[in-house]
C-alpha cells in the first residue's frame, strides 16, 4: 500500500508573491534586484514597511531613491567617503587619505540629504529626494 502525502497548506512565498496586486509584485521585483534576492516573504513585508515609514511606496521610487547598501562596520563613513570618491570623483591625495574623519562628512554634510534602513547586516542609503 501507498501512502499519498498531501502538501501542507502552509502559505508559500509563491502563493504569497501571486496573492500581491501587480504594482506590489513590480515593488517586490525591485526590492529583489536592488537590495536581496535573499528574502523570505515576511523580510519583504518587513522592509516594505521601513521604506513605507518614508514614503518609498513603488518601484519607481525604490529605484529613485536607492544608492548604496553595505555590510559595514561603519556604514555612514563608508558612505561618505564612497560619494566623495566615487560618485563626486573627488581625489584625495594619498597623504591626506587618513586624515579624512568620513562620520564628520556624514554628520556636516550628507545626513541632510540621505536617510538609512538598517536590515538584517546590511544599512541601506537613501536619497530624501526621490
Amino acid at each position: 500500500m501507498t501512502a499519498t502525502i498531501l502538501p501542507r497548506s502552509t502559505d508559500s512565498f509563491e502563493v504569497w508573491y501571486d496573492n500581491l496586486d501587480e504594482d506590489k509584485q513590480l515593488f517586490v521585483d525591485e526590492i529583489n534586484d536592488r537590495i536581496s534576492d535573499g528574502f523570505d516573504e515576511h523580510d519583504y513585508e518587513s522592509f516594505i514597511k521601513k521604506l513605507d515609514d518614508y514614503g518609498i511606496t513603488t518601484a519607481e521610487q525604490l529605484s529613485d531613491a536607492i544608492w548604496y547598501a553595505t555590510d559595514s562596520y561603519k556604514p555612514k563613513e563608508e558612505f561618505a567617503e564612497y560619494v566623495d570618491t566615487e560618485v563626486n570623483c573627488t581625489e584625495i591625495p594619498s597623504h591626506l587619505e587618513g586624515c579624512i574623519d568620513w562620520q564628520t562628512v556624514w554628520d556636516s554634510y550628507y545626513r541632510f540629504d540621505f536617510f538609512t534602513i538598517e536590515h538584517g547586516d546590511y544599512t541601506y542609503f537613501f536619497h530624501n529626494n526621490f
